[in-house]
């Protein structure tokens, strides 16, 4: 076998119904999912770009693969001359390099509810799925007042995460803070504003999330809530040596990967081990690819047993 071969397989995957967000409406996404040979077995990796992130494109990602001759070492050379460039590539290459102990990760994480759309009904059918926490998305059209009386059909021990992708200007981001001061079962606002808007200077951390502002770490000083999404911030090492140091509270989501990278993003989350209710219910959303294998729920668990070289043979 050729050792630090890497082969790849670009995946489209369609949504059910129209994934509507701050940045837009998405009806598909691609992703490129990788092999590498290392050490004698194969590794697996994911390079999963989102809208509204300042990451590599899908094809930038393959140019640098094919620059490097498919070779791992040339490939992880290239990186190396081109510092903070490519996240995506290379948390899809630390992937790979570690997949041994990724592919064997059995463990269990709470997740909260991806309301979509979001609406009474729906928060109602999450909550009665046993999510304790429900997450919403929000734009500068979403009326307060009718999320207020959404609100009062849910029990006082639910959890809510509203999200705006960066899709409201400083007055709305105002009004809706306003709004959360009152409404206690409000966790956070999550990404009021666009990346790098001088209002975060003046907004409270201890009602704003970070989550389009949060790419790698070290690249942002924020005593608040970070949603950290582990397929996009980059080698994993540095992501977990970061969380080490970083004492403000984490919170770990999907960008709608496949398997191969919920596996991955799963086992950052348990190994950086914050106390918390993350971001992972992203399955079912898709129409029939057989690309997702894992269980949802409020409950999500890794894969240990899973036959991941039949599973890319299966795909291809």
């Amino acid at each position: 076998m050729d050792e630090g071969k890497i082969e790849f397989l670009r995946v489209n995957r369609h949504f059910r119904n129209p994934m509507v967000t701050g940045q837009g409406t998405a009806l598909s996404i691609d992703r490129l999912l990788l092999r590498c040979y290392l050490k004698g077995k194969w590794g697996y990796g994911e390079i999963a770009p989102w809208p509204g992130f300042n990451t590599e494109s899908i094809d930038e990602a393959i140019r640098a693969i094919e620059q490097s001759s498919h070779r791992y070492s040339t490939l992880l050379e290239i990186l190396h001359d081109s510092p903070g460039t490519l996240p995506c590539l290379r948390a899809a290459l630390f992937s790979c390099s570690h997949w041994e102990s990724i592919s064997t990760f059995k463990g269990e994480l709470s997740s909260a509810g991806l309301v979509t759309p979001f609406h009474a009904n729906t928060l109602q059918l999450k909550w009665a799925e046993g999510f304790t926490t429900l997450k919403g998305k929000i734009t500068p059209s979403t009326d307060i007042a009718e999320v207020r009386s959404w609100l009062t059909d849910l029990p006082a021990s639910a959890k809510i995460r509203l999200d705006a992708n960066g899709s409201l200007n400083i007055e709305q981001t105002h009004r809706w803070l306003d709004f959360i001061q009152d409404e206690k079962r409000v966790e956070f606002l999550e990404q009021p504003l666009p990346v790098n808007h001088e209002g975060y200077l003046y907004l409270p951390h201890d009602k704003v999330a970070l989550d389009e502002s949060f790419l790698t770490p070290g690249a942002l000083s924020w005593k608040g809530v970070l949603i950290v999404k582990p397929l996009l911030a980059g080698d994993g090492l540095a992501l977990l040596k970061w969380g080490q140091s970083h004492r403000g509270k984490r919170i770990y989501s999907s960008v709608f990967e496949t398997a191969i990278g919920r596996q991955t993003a799963l086992w950052l989350a348990a190994q950086d081990s914050p106390a918390t209710v993350h971001g992972f219910d992203t399955l079912g959303r898709f129409q029939a690819d057989r690309l997702d294998r894992h269980s949802g729920g409020p409950k999500t668990m890794g894969l240990p047993h899973f036959d991941w070289n039949l599973f890319w043979h299966e795909i291809k």
